[in-house]
């Protein structure tokens, strides 16, 4: 019995953490798996589709009615994050309505985005004229280094490297190191 509430304390826990991350962005309600690439190539095959992609911000544009955000395109996560890997999916545009404010929306902050594909923009990317497609987004979740850390499987606290932190009476014979991981004190094994 008195190992009932703490447990159910830690799974109400568990659970209200997920749920501030819209449905769109953690699970891929999508009919189709639309790459950005394969969006900006045949465009005329996916205009009108919904798509969940995500990758980290390149550039932030206000505009009078709405902001467009330059993302390069990243491998999404089990909970829609993007990952931090050095392969892209190519480039979009995603439009969202209002103001978005550039010193929240940063760039190399990781972002996805939930909405269909509206149409194509040319820009360039220095001598290059890059297609990008626009998204209308419905839903978006901007990704904290904690949320990154912590659905990507990394551990809450930043543990570095193991190093020595005195000695214990262990199981069987005589004393054995303790070790205490990273900069967090207190956990000791």
């Amino acid at each position: 019995m008195r190992y009932i509430f703490p447990s159910a304390f830690i799974l109400i826990l568990l659970g209200g953490c997920a749920s501030n991350i819209p449905l769109e962005i953690r699970q891929d309600i999508t009919d189709k798996n639309i790459s950005v690439k394969a969006a900006s190539e045949n465009f005329d095959q996916n205009q009108g589709e919904p798509v969940r992609w995500g990758g980290t911000i390149v550039n932030v544009e206000n505009n009078a009615a709405d902001t467009w955000i330059e993302i390069v395109g990243k491998k999404l996560g089990s909970y829609g994050q993007p990952l931090e890997i050095d392969q892209t999916q190519g480039r979009f545009i995603a439009r969202i309505e209002g103001f978005l404010d550039p010193a929240v929306y940063k760039v190399d902050r990781g972002i996805t985005v939930y909405g269909k594909v509206e149409s194509r923009v040319v820009r360039q990317i220095d001598d290059y004229p890059y297609t990008y497609p626009l998204i209308n987004a419905q839903s978006h979740y901007l990704w904290s280094e904690y949320d990154n850390r912590r659905y990507s499987g990394y551990p809450y606290y930043p543990y570095y490297y193991p190093y020595r932190y005195g000695y214990h009476f262990g199981y069987g014979h005589g004393f054995y190191p303790r070790y205490r991981f990273g900069l967090h004190h207190g956990y000791y094994w």
